[in-house]
């Protein structure tokens, strides 16, 4: 049948089926399960669209409403206009579900991606750049039916797609066959969408909600359940996924779903995945999720945990003493410090202390704190102890998230274990000091400068790979820990509720911004290029970091305090290390410079002058 659609109808006739009577002027082939119509925008068109596209499906009409951008309206419109229909789905409408049914959850849709029923992928660029100029278009995944979109009101492209078929041809996340076919119906195109809850679709020029595999009924029930068996298993990172989403929403994952996903694990099927998609899936688990805990306590009972992060298996039946842990053993008390490091992270990002790419740092450090503790925890004079389990966690935390985060063909560690290694060796530092210092009396200014010199630069000894974080960080890490011991029956949601908590945490804070060392450790008073400017002759040499860090350390000690001070120190140091390095050199017969470079590995250079 041959169908002109007037310019008029693509704006205020909404009627689903809208049928034009063709002018006897058109004459087209009559082509079984295509349209034709014309426009003068577009020219002649052809629409695939199937007549009950939408039949077999379980539709909401006005129940739920999403929010959606005009210019999302305005496609909507003209694909209605072509004979074509432009449906809502993913992120969008989930979240639009799941907020009306638990408004306490507040979820804003974040990303709009549309389905294009009826239209080709050349049709549908057309439109695009008619809409919105063909310098707002990215048609790279054109080949797969999907063109992204940048629209002025968001920040992140818009993805258009067309309806696909996607089969497993070969190994791995790469061995797929795309096929988009925009006459596929709602049931046929959301067969292929891993969960139920992200199957649904929803029209946003009738505001009805397509539901073919019981989205909505599984979001009232708050349960995760997969779509089709068959097509879940294709790509075995969809395993991951259901951490995220079960840790997102407070969701239960189906007995049919864990079972499933066992299975998979015992397989080795997602031995091959890539770094990279395993990273993003972590990420979106200790950003996106409320409660990390149920996305890693699936993790455990699917196997994956045992299988691919043996370091957090591991933490399995570890125990600790009842006096200081309450909760039982160490992976019971790592999953809630990981929840509440992500609620520490919420409420500093809303006060603004906390930028919101820190809240990763945070979170995976805390999820790391005492992955010393399986190999030095010990029962010792009637209770169990792990002495050291602080610098005993950096080896299993950078081995553990370089796997994760890392980048093989690269000799340096990602910059996420660079900055969790000093929180986790030094994560109880900051109640140790407000003891040594409030109760004890020891004075802790200089421990305190020490602390920030480490955080941020590294430790040779223990993590000299490690650094870029500081003492507001790792008093958050420690708040974490704190608040991550509750019994049975007890539940420390605020920082009053752990003892002693906000007393330390404050003096910590207090103590490092009066230090000015809170963000950011002292920067050196004296510099290579000062100390050989003032030093005439003189040429650098291994002797001139000695020399340096032995200055820096007499000012974190609060014993130089300006730079003419420091000016002194550097020459006296210089004398008093070249007559010892001298000596040395002839007694052990190794040249000085040999022996400079030695010195200049010690964490302490001082300690050179008195061994």
């Amino acid at each position: 049948m041959i169908v002109i659609t007037p310019e008029s109808a693509r704006y205020d006739n909404l009627d689903p089926n809208p049928r034009v009577i063709s002018p006897d002027s058109v004459s087209k082939e009559n082509v079984p399960n295509k349209v034709y119509s014309y426009s003068k925008k577009y020219g002649e068109t052809i629409s695939t669209l199937k007549p009950g596209f939408e039949l077999k499906v379980e539709k909401y009409e006005g129940v739920y409403e999403v929010d959606v951008p005009e210019e999302v309206l305005k496609v909507c419109k003209e694909v209605y206009g072509m004979g074509g229909r432009a449906l809502l789905v993913g992120g969008s409408v989930r979240d639009t579900v799941i907020s009306t049914e638990f408004p306490e959850m507040h979820l804003k849709p974040k990303d709009f991606d549309l389905e294009i029923y009826g239209m080709s992928t050349e049709q549908l660029q057309l439109i695009l750049e008619t809409t919105f100029g063909s310098e707002n278009i990215d048609a790279v995944g054109k080949a797969f039916g999907i063109i992204k979109v940048k629209i002025q009101s968001w920040d992140e492209p818009l993805d258009f797609s067309i309806p696909r078929r996607d089969s497993k041809t070969g190994e791995g996340h790469k061995g797929f066959s795309v096929h988009g076919d925009p006459s596929m119906t709602i049931e046929e195109a959301s067969l292929r969408r891993d969960l139920t809850i992200n199957s649904i679709a929803y029209d946003p020029l009738t505001k009805t909600l397509y539901d073919a595999y019981g989205g909505v009924k599984d979001i009232k029930s708050r349960t995760i359940e997969v779509t089709d068996i068959e097509a879940f298993q294709e790509d075995p990172l969809r395993v991951m996924r259901i951490m995220q989403f079960a840790s997102r929403f407070g969701f239960e994952v189906s007995e049919r779903t864990t079972e499933l996903c066992k299975q998979m694990v015992e397989r080795g099927d997602l031995d091959s995945l890539p770094r990279e998609r395993i990273a993003e899936e972590v990420k979106k688990l200790f950003t996106k999720g409320k409660k990390p805990s149920i996305g890693l306590k699936f993790a455990l009972e699917v196997g994956f945990v045992e299988r691919y992060w043996p370091e957090l298996g591991a933490l399995v039946g570890v125990p600790q003493e009842k006096d200081w842990h309450p909760e039982g053993d160490v992976w019971t008390h790592t999953l809630q410090v990981v929840d509440a490091a992500v609620e520490i992270a919420d409420r500093e990002i809303k006060l603004g202390k906390m930028q919101k790419e820190d809240k990763l740092v945070l979170v995976t450090a805390s999820l790391c704190h005492d992955l010393g503790k399986p190999a030095t925890t010990k029962f010792i004079d009637g209770a169990y102890r792990a002495r050291g389990h602080e610098p005993a966690g950096v080896v299993p935390t950078r081995e553990f998230l370089e796997r994760i985060f890392g980048n093989p063909k690269s000799k340096e560690i990602s910059e996420i274990t660079r900055r969790v290694l000093p929180l986790v060796a030094e994560h109880l530092k900051p109640k140790e000091f407000w003891e040594n210092e409030v109760k004890r009396g020891i004075d802790q200014t200089s421990a305190i400068r020490r602390l920030a010199e480490r955080l941020s630069d590294g430790d040779r000894k223990t993590y000299a790979d490690g650094g870029g974080s500081n003492i507001y960080m790792l008093s958050l890490v420690a708040e974490a820990d704190q608040r991550g011991r509750n019994g049975e029956g007890t539940n420390f949601l605020q920082r009053t509720q752990v003892p002693e908590l906000e007393e330390w945490q404050s003096w910590l804070l207090h103590r490092s911004t009066e230090l000015k060392v809170e963000q950011k450790p002292p920067e050196m008073l004296l510099t290579g290029r000062l100390f050989l400017q003032a030093s005439k002759g003189k040429n650098g040499g291994p002797w001139l970091g000695v020399v340096l860090d032995a200055v820096y350390a007499d000012q974190l000690d609060g014993k130089v305090t300006s730079l003419e001070e420091a000016l002194m120190k550097g020459q006296a140091y210089f004398e008093t290390f070249l007559q010892k390095v001298r000596q040395e050199s002839q007694y052990r017969s190794k040249p000085e410079r040999a022996i400079w470079e030695e010195i200049r590995k010690l964490e302490d250079p001082r300690v050179y002058l008195y061994s």
